[in-house]
């Protein structure tokens, strides 16, 4: 297990491997978010090779369609 900080709020998750597993464990779709990791944004082709560790504070922005 590992503590996060997701958009201010402390978490609790499994470990995971990387960014887009992290993703999954929080029950977010990756088709519409965007995710800022420790002040960085990390763009979408680099999720699966970016590492996520406790502590880590991350910003995840879900994009919303309408009129």
């Amino acid at each position: 297990m590992m503590t996060i900080v997701v958009n201010g709020e402390q978490r609790t998750v499994q470990d995971c491997a990387n960014l887009l597993e992290l993703l999954a464990a929080l029950g977010i779709e990756a088709d519409r978010v965007a995710v800022e990791l420790n002040r960085q944004i990390v763009r979408k082709t680099a999720w699966t090779i970016t590492p996520v560790a406790s502590g880590a504070n991350l910003e995840i922005v879900q994009f919303v369609g309408g009129g």
